[in-house]
């Protein structure tokens, strides 16, 4: 169709009027034209519905599937969705408490003592070779972490020194224990009062030997307790061991020890 649009046209060639000016054309000539003429246009026809008969084949393979396919149109990649990532939580997970372990009761010092016995001791009598206060002085040394029996040992010795009286003196000493010299403060008039302030002192003045106070409070007895102080504590000039001793052994009897 294009191309017999495009084939020129074979027109019929119109000479002038005048005879002179036309050109003599034979009937041979006319007819060579003609035949000419119509052999192109079939070559044109031809031609043509060749190309539409090869247009219309490829139409209808195409239509029925057997034609050459048409480029695939490539499907865009849908974008990678990105998983979430796993929640973690920022604390470590807590570990599980451990039991409680209950603390072991720490012993007091008359509690962990080997000797003697234990409490407060239940003092009553009087007289004899039982000093004054001596309930008072046993009671505070046990409640100060002393044995019953160093206690008891060392209420013997007062009982030396002093018979227990804390207003006693003597020549250059005096006190519960005979402290040489008597320190000021301690007798002052005041029975009760010196008592509590020269029982402090005993505290402090063991202090002074507190490599013995091991085997001052893991003493057998208020006897041995005796000894223990009057050498290794009291040094005393006499010692009278066995005073001191008798009347350990009778201050243990009168507080149950």
């Amino acid at each position: 169709m294009g191309a017999l649009a495009a084939t020129p046209q074979v027109r019929h060639l119109v000479w002038p009027a005048s005879a002179a000016a036309a050109p003599q054309v034979s009937a041979a000539h006319l007819t060579t034209g003609r035949i000419a003429g119509q052999a192109l246009s079939a070559a044109i026809d031809e031609a043509s519905s060749a190309r539409r008969e090869t247009y219309f084949s490829q139409r209808a393979k195409t239509a029925s599937g057997h034609g050459p396919a048409a480029p695939a149109r490539k499907k865009p990649a849908a974008p990678a969705r990105k998983k979430p990532a796993a929640h973690v939580s920022s604390s470590a997970p807590a570990s599980p408490a451990s039991p409680a372990v209950a603390a072991s009761p720490q012993p007091s010092a008359s509690s962990a003592a080997p000797a003697g016995g234990q409490g407060t001791p239940n003092c009553t009598g009087s007289g004899g070779m039982l000093p004054e206060n001596f309930a008072a002085i046993v009671d505070f040394l046990v409640a100060h972490g002393y044995t019953d029996n160093a206690a008891a040992g060392i209420a013997g010795n007062i009982y030396q020194e002093s018979g227990g009286n804390p207003e006693s003196g003597g020549s250059g000493g005096g006190g519960l224990i005979g402290w040489t010299p008597l320190p000021a403060g301690y007798v002052t008039g005041s029975p009760s009062a010196d008592l509590q302030t020269q029982l402090a002192a005993i505290l402090t003045f063991n202090q002074q030997w507190s490599q013995y106070l091991a085997a001052l409070n893991a003493a057998a007895s208020p006897a041995a307790a005796a000894d223990i102080y009057v050498t290794d504590f009291e040094r005393a000039g006499i010692p009278a061991a066995g005073t001191r001793e008798a009347s350990a052994d009778a201050v243990a009897a009168a507080c149950h020890i």
